[in-house]
């Protein structure tokens, strides 16, 4: 990133924010959105942890650039919480660059039951078979 680049958050009039690198368009009033994505958090209540989910923007497409108009936008903030920086880079990394960084199974909790994990796709299967069948033979 040159010194005219930054991680930030854009609230554009629609309402939505939407984090991405940003730079300004050598076309006046217009702005250069690299890589942009949502970012949403949650508070899991059974587990007591804070949930972040990040996705693209723009679902259809893996373009990386988007040039938006100024006039489209309420307001464009740094991103200077470090830990926000690293999601929204390793998201960057995964979906737009297929790179999984090497350590990022590292930092991720397994699946439990407890988070909602019941089953393999297989037990899972064999399950709703059973349910299924016993639905149609009691009825």
């Amino acid at each position: 990133m040159n010194e005219e680049e930054f991680i930030g958050v854009i609230k554009l009039i629609s309402g939505e924010e939407i984090i991405g690198k940003i730079s300004h368009s050598e076309n006046g009033g217009k702005i250069i959105l690299e890589c942009p994505a949502v970012m949403n958090s949650s508070i899991d209540r059974q587990v007591g942890v804070n949930v972040v989910k990040i996705e693209p923007w723009i679902k259809t497409g893996r373009e990386t650039e988007y040039v938006l108009d100024m006039n489209k936008i309420v307001t464009i903030i740094e991103v200077v919480d470090k830990e926000v920086t690293r999601i929204y880079s390793k998201f960057v990394m995964a979906y737009y660059f297929d790179n999984v960084p090497a350590n990022f199974a590292e930092n991720t909790k397994s699946i439990t039951k407890e988070m909602g994990y019941i089953s393999s796709v297989q037990e899972a299967r064999i399950m709703l078979e059973k349910i299924f069948n016993s639905d149609v033979n009691s009825g």
